[in-house]
């Protein structure tokens, strides 16, 4: 039943921290936070909300920015984090997960947004 809702499939990759050389002749390292090349969760199932989406059109220098904001439900018990990079199977678009939400042990929702470029919230 509930897993007939979950029609689509993403895969996640987790924000990582990684120690960087400061340089310069310091000894010190500074740390640096990326997303691995490999997913994290592979082919996890999900849906893709569609009537949730909305968009934003930002006039930025030197260009123009557009938003997506869109929503993405979870089976309960996924391992997904704020600032997650979570890539549609199916199109391989991009987004950056914000804040999950546990909906009352059942399922999680999560809203993503679509930029430019992948970017920390």
């Amino acid at each position: 039943m509930i897993e007939d809702f979950y029609n689509h499939k993403c895969n996640i990759y987790h924000l990582n921290p990684t120690s960087v050389a400061v340089g310069f002749g310091f000894d010190e390292d500074d740390t640096a936070y990326g997303h691995s090349k490999a997913p994290d969760i592979e082919e996890q199932p999900c849906h893709f909300h569609t009537k949730t989406n909305s968009m934003a059109l930002n006039q930025t220098e030197p260009e123009n920015k557009l938003t997506i904001t869109r929503k993405l439900s979870l089976p309960c018990g996924t391992d997904i984090r704020i600032n997650d990079k979570v890539v549609d199977c199916d199109t391989g678009v991009e987004y950056t997960a914000e804040l999950p939400i546990n909906v009352k042990n059942h399922h999680i929702s999560v809203l993503l947004i679509r930029t430019l470029e992948q970017e920390a919230l």
